[in-house]
């Protein structure tokens, strides 16, 4: 289907000019000499593009822009005036007019202007779509997917939330794990209850216990008053033990113990707590590899798996990319008030090229640093090529699947703060505003960094 242009402007030769050239270019145009005709035609026609004169007899073109602007969101509107006044041009541009041209005007630029438009009007377009799909259809709890092993996953959720039964979690790193436990909580009937998260990977193995059942005032060295565990704070709602593959075996028959009496003991303590707690468990690891190797117990694979719920990884589902770089853009930025307005095709081509290793973690990252770097209103190809090259490839790689999650965050940290500090010349102030943040926290990061 063409584009549909319409232009408004008091004289017919004007109008007889414009459609010639814009028509020639294989564009549907229409013609108005008068503002009230041309309010009459956005009233009952949809155009892709406007090219509408300030100066009307009967009508003030500047509302006319807002009259199109509150209607139709995606339109791109080119204003044209005959007295190349750059107040006019600010007025234009600040009340939503995409660009403006001058007259007399050159054909050729006419051209490339309104060809600069309705690319800037399909991009809007395909945004507002976008959003629009993810809101009414592939949304669940901020889950966010539209291919065939999402849609079971959401099947799966929907099932099991409004249950009490144990749910096993399993998918690689940044899949989204703690999202979809999240999601069975709220869709329970524990939903106005707690939602307790301990990542057994994260703490240290004598302190895990604690961490977990709790403790009483002197029961080791440190314990200076009586501690809650977590599964007293979850009580009545939603515990998620995340990495319960790196649990040690010692603990995993203490959390057995709990599961089958729904009672626990404090450290130190010699009386046991009645708990009410529903119980998700969630690993990167395979868990009944584990089992065969004796690192993992058999009896508590099987209690705390009474549902699996697998997220696939995202080089899997490549169909939900669209959906989550357009959601995550419009997160990071409004986060970081930064006026992206899309992401150009060739970009979302590397976007759905790119083998994502980290998954949807590290597509919000690469989205991130693009957001924060870009130099455009759009995300382009040509600034998203070298993210996507230094994320995962290169002699300064900078993901180590044998270092610690921070390590690899930081090396991507440093590039941001590098980058943006080489793109505003060194000065501190521009590169911290550009950043959205203080300059003292830049000043630290500097040094955390070794940047100067």
């Amino acid at each position: 289907m063409r584009d549909r242009i319409l232009i408004v402007d008091d004289k017919q030769s004007i109008i007889e000019i414009l459609k010639t050239t814009l028509e020639g270019e294989n564009y549907e145009c229409v013609g108005c000499a008068s503002g009230q005709e041309a309010l009459f035609a956005i009233q009952r026609e949809r155009f892709n593009l406007v090219l509408c004169d300030v100066r009307l007899p009967d009508a003030d073109g500047m509302q006319i822009l807002r009259d199109i602007r509150a209607r139709h969101p995606d339109t791109s509107i080119i204003m044209i005036t005959a007295y190349g006044s750059i107040e006019n041009a600010i007025q234009c541009m600040k009340l939503g007019a995409d660009d403006y041209v001058t007259k007399p005007f050159n054909l050729e630029e006419i051209r490339a202007i309104v060809a600069k438009g309705l690319e800037k009007e399909r991009l809007r377009r395909e945004n507002i779509a976008l959003k629009q799909e993810v809101s009414r259809r592939y949304e669940f709890s901020s889950i966010i997917g539209k291919s065939k092993a999402m849609q079971d996953v959401f099947e799966r959720i929907r099932r099991v939330g409004p249950t009490d039964v144990s749910i096993l979690i399993t998918g690689e790193t940044g899949t989204g794990k703690e999202l979809v436990s999240k999601a069975i909580h709220f869709n329970s009937d524990r939903a106005g209850k707690p939602f307790v998260a301990l990542n057994c990977a994260a703490i240290p193995e004598n302190l895990l216990e604690s961490e977990l059942f709790g403790h009483v005032k002197g029961s080791f060295t440190g314990a200076i008053a009586t501690k809650h565990g977590m599964f007293e704070e979850a009580t009545g709602g939603t515990l998620l033990l995340d990495e319960i593959g790196d649990m040690h075996p010692t603990l995993q028959a203490k959390l057995l113990r709990t599961l089958d009496e729904s009672k626990i003991r404090r450290v130190g303590d010699t009386g046991l707590i009645p708990v009410d707690v529903r119980l998700i468990c969630s690993t990167n690891k395979n868990l009944s590899e584990e089992v065969r190797a004796l690192r993992f117990r058999l009896d508590l694979y099987h209690r705390i798996r009474v549902v699996e719920i697998n997220l696939p990884p995202l080089r899997e589902r490549r169909e939900d990319i669209p959906l989550l770089a357009q959601h995550y853009l419009e997160k990071l930025t409004a986060d970081h008030k930064r006026p992206i307005q899309g992401i150009e095709p060739g970009a979302m081509r590397l976007l759905m090229q790119h083998n994502w290793v980290g998954n949807v973690r590290e597509l919000v990252n690469v989205l991130e640093q693009a957001v924060l770097l870009a130099e455009t209103r759009t995300i382009t190809e040509t600034a998203l090529g070298p993210l996507l090259g230094t994320v995962y490839a290169g002699p300064e790689n900078y993901f180590d699947a044998e270092k610690p999650l921070k390590d690899t965050m930081g090396r991507f940290e440093r590039e941001v703060l590098r980058r943006a500090l080489e793109s505003n010349g060194g000065s501190r102030k521009e590169t911290a505003r550009k950043l959205g943040i203080s300059e003292r926290t830049l000043y630290y990061k500097m040094e955390e960094y070794n940047l100067s």
